[in-house]
């Protein structure tokens, strides 16, 4: 027990200390902070100035409409809007010239006989802009409406109240009731699994990496002759381990800090991170377990090959498992009770990814976190002992690239 202490101290230490750990910790928060609070922040600064957009519309009430929409509470770009009621089609090369001459932003063709023929048409300097593009869809739609509705013999007056919108109001009834934040969940439940993602490749990697290096330079021959194979495997799954608990903790942290109601103002951040205590209670088992069974495959690659070029070439046969559930991410988040989504969720080398996610999305029956976590610890368990076998006689093997027979063979004499 001595031996294998010793070892996670010195892989523990050699870890934290190094650049690599102190910029990869400051990263992806950055990266975090970057997806959620900045774009909030560029979409609540203003413009330059307003838009000038000119509206032709043949009925008042639909450049009304068009230009009510355009001022609507919400609009993220504000807008100058200048109405002309007229059907001539000379009109338009005017507008066109206008636009050439940057005398207006851009104009919105909206006559009857635009409706009619199905050629609604907004023209402007530049198109490139969607939320403009978006902006001016919405407000062209409800003016279509009102043109067909006065069309059909519609009263005026009738118009505000036939086509007052609805607000559809979202409530999650599974687990603690929640309203609405369905972007805000999808996100959180994509960053996290990106990052459980990233963190078991790159220290499974790491792992590999270590016992490829100490094999190369011989140095594996004197530590084995004072502490024993399975000691010197497990001390730096567990020293490595902690290296990535330390790294997900100081993430944990700073979910709590920015998902705090004082830390920011944006109450998207906090609608983000309003999972929270699922991200805490859950991320650490979840972490360890898929830590333990992928960086034993990966520990186990690293001493059955003699270089990292050989390394590279059978990284994909343990680096597959875990690009796997990043493909199925979306429609698990999507449908997080689905047959698909509870069998894969099962899965062991799957779980500390896709269970994890509909922990987050919607907390599933108990009975299947159990069952994920039982068969999880099983697999780790059995990969652990596995690849200690494999550990303890490839990492005297020089020279040969080993075949998949004489790795069978290991197994059996070890």
């Amino acid at each position: 027990m001595r031996n294998t202490w010793l070892v996670i101290r010195r892989e523990y230490l050699e870890r934290v200390r190094a650049k690599s750990f102190i910029v990869s910790t400051i990263l992806l928060p950055a990266f975090v902070f970057a997806v959620t609070v900045l774009p909030s922040k560029f979409a609540s600064m203003q413009t330059s100035g307003a838009m000038h957009i000119v509206v032709v519309a043949s009925a008042p009430a639909v450049a009304d409409a068009v230009d009510t929409q355009l001022h609507a509470p919400g609009i993220e770009r504000k807008y100058n809007v200048e109405k002309q009621i007229t059907d001539d089609p000379a009109a338009r090369q005017a507008l066109d010239a206008e636009v050439k001459d940057k005398k207006i932003d851009g104009y919105l063709w909206l006559t009857n006989q635009a409706i009619e023929d199905g050629k609604v048409a907004f023209v402007a300097q530049s198109t490139a802009d969607f939320i403009v593009n978006q902006n001016i869809r919405d407000a062209a739609n409800d003016g279509v409406t009102r043109a067909r509705l006065l069309q059909h013999g519609v009263a005026g007056g009738e118009l505000d109240s036939l086509l007052k919108p609805v607000k559809v109001e979202t409530i999650a009834l599974g687990g603690k009731q929640k309203k609405g934040g369905e972007m805000a969940q999808f996100f959180a439940c994509f960053l996290v699994a990106m990052m459980i993602y990233i963190t078991l490749i790159m220290y499974g990697m790491s792992v590999m990496r270590s016992v490829l290096d100490e094999k190369s330079s011989r140095v594996m021959e004197v530590l084995l002759s004072s502490i024993k194979s399975k000691e010197l495997m497990a001390g730096k799954l567990l020293g490595v381990g902690a290296v990535g608990l330390t790294q997900v903790a100081i993430w944990a942290a700073f979910i709590i800090i920015l998902g705090s109601p004082g830390a920011m103002s944006s109450p998207e951040v906090r609608e983000l991170f309003s999972t929270q205590p699922l991200l805490i209670v859950f991320l650490p088992v979840y972490f360890v377990l898929g830590f333990m069974l992928y960086s034993g495959m990966y520990a186990a690659l690293g001493a059955a090959v003699n270089s990292e070029q050989e390394a590279q070439q059978w990284q994909w046969f343990v680096t597959m498992p875990l690009i796997i559930p990043i493909i199925l991410l979306t429609k698990v988040i999507i449908s997080p009770d689905s047959a698909m989504a509870v069998w894969l969720s099962m899965v062991p080398f799957f779980s500390p990814i896709l269970m994890y996610v509909r922990i987050v999305a919607h907390t599933p029956p108990v009975w299947q976190i159990a069952l994920s976590i039982a068969l999880l610890l099983l697999t780790t368990y059995f990969i652990v002992i596995v690849s200690s076998r494999i550990y303890r006689v490839g990492i005297l093997m020089y020279g040969k690239r080993p075949t998949l027979p004489e790795i069978l063979k290991w197994l059996k004499y070890a």
